[in-house]
């Protein structure tokens, strides 16, 4: 999917002009790629947050406009305040359509499996993915269907096909898994009724007695053996 987003050139002139730019509802940013020269530009924060909106839902290319000019470009980075969390600048990297990119794709869960209903965990491993693909192929999203996935059972990347994309991780890198709860693992788990535990506890003290016996029967025969005759007068 490509969105436009609206943009403007503009140079730093003095001291304090990007903190009044942002006063102002504008986003600094940088435009690069391709050894090109970097150019500062300026967003507006409104439509920047709609780009931002559709980011955390579905994968996008932006169709950067510069004063009059169309820019085929992906976020590379952002910058926050690690105080306030306030965004302050943008990376964009300008992509020929030839040319294959990097980019994470949201991983979305379709379909229902029907152990849910019994009570089975089901555990994500994976909420996004990065790929490598050329513009056209992004996909928006990785739809990964859990409908027929069965208790102990594990969704791997090997497991999903998608066309002319490459994955950047292991296709043994799990995604998606169903799994039994601790506690319902811990209440069938066999427990040794007691009167077999005194049982075993009583085997266990028995042989350790007879050899004690053994031992103190062994010591007086030793004994008995090593005393010398005694002399008759």
């Amino acid at each position: 999917m490509i969105v436009d987003l609206p943009a403007k050139l503009y140079e730093v002139e003095k001291k304090g002009d990007v903190k009044r730019m942002r006063k102002k509802g504008k986003y600094p940013a940088v435009l690069y790629g391709h050894g090109e020269k970097s150019r500062r530009i300026c967003v507006e924060q409104t439509d920047l947050k709609k780009v931002l909106e559709k980011l955390r839902e579905e994968a996008v290319t932006i169709n950067l406009k510069v004063d009059g000019k169309d820019y085929l470009c992906v976020i590379k980075s952002i910058q926050y305040n690690p105080i306030t969390g306030e965004l302050l600048h943008v990376d964009f990297q300008h992509i020929h359509k030839k040319e294959k990119i990097k980019t994470s794709i949201p991983i979305h869960l379709v379909g229902k499996a029907p152990d849910l209903e019994k009570g089975a965990i089901l555990e994500q491993n994976l909420h996004e993915v990065v790929v490598k693909c050329l513009p056209v192929d992004i996909p928006a999203h990785i739809d990964v269907d859990i409908s027929a996935l069965e208790l102990g059972q594990t969704i791997h990347l090997y497991d999903i096909d998608i066309p002319k994309i490459e994955f950047e991780l292991s296709k043994e890198t799990p995604v998606v898994s169903m799994t039994v709860p601790k506690a319902v693992v811990a209440e069938v788990k066999p427990e040794v009724p007691a009167e077999a535990a005194e049982e075993v506890a009583e085997g266990e003290e028995a042989p350790a007695a007879e050899a004690k016996e053994e031992k103190a029967e062994d010591k007086g025969s030793k004994e008995k053996e090593s005393k010398p005759p005694a002399k008759k007068g």
